[in-house]
């Protein structure tokens, strides 16, 4: 009796890498998820890690790369309502996406690694803060964007750990203060 071969789907196999890697990263960290714990998490041999990602940190830098949305959908529109309309994608449940949260869960449990930080400091960089810059433009554009982006995280962080009340009806008050605090930056000199 011959048993039927049994095929591998390189692309199948490559995400259920990645989303293992992201519940063990943003589970344990950058520092303490091993491979072999993704790779069991996954239901692969860890060789097969090493050899779609090359290691920790490219695996590390892909699920990054893969877990957000990109936020210039949200960020990017008419500038008049764009302290509105951030305030709500992030204070209004239903507007807010698990990805964008998934990306900052996984950078405040890797902050503490020399190597985490350095590749969610490039991520921001290459998916937030240049472009970004670019929308804004002017003279203080990068300053602004960092501002911006510092608001943004710290809230994130608060919501995350649950500190921000949020849900489908978040107090009005809450989502007006922010909404004028992030237009007040945007419009800004």
């Amino acid at each position: 009796m011959t048993l039927p071969i049994k095929t591998r789907n390189a692309a199948s196999t490559r995400e259920a890498i990645l989303q293992a890697a992201r519940a063990r990263f943003m589970q344990d960290g950058y520092d303490h998820a091993g491979l072999r714990a993704i790779a069991a998490d996954a239901g692969v041999d860890p060789a097969l890690i090493c050899r779609y990602f090359g290691g920790k940190e490219r695996l590390f830098a892909a699920v990054l790369a893969t877990s957000g949305k990109d936020p210039m959908e949200v960020l990017a529109g008419d500038r008049a309502t764009f302290g509105m309309r951030v305030a709500r994608a992030m204070l209004v449940e239903s507007s807010r996406s698990p990805d964008r949260m998934a990306f900052v869960q996984l950078a405040i449990r890797s902050s503490n690694s020399p190597i985490a930080s350095k590749l969610v400091h490039a991520q921001i960089q290459k998916q937030f803060a240049v472009p970004f810059a670019e929308w804004l433009g002017g003279e203080h554009a990068a300053r602004k964007a960092w501002l911006v982006g510092s608001i943004l995280m710290g809230v994130a962080a608060m919501i995350a750990i649950g500190a921000v009340p949020t849900t489908d009806e978040a107090d009005a008050d809450v989502i007006d203060r922010l909404a004028r605090l992030l237009q007040a930056v945007v419009d800004s000199d």
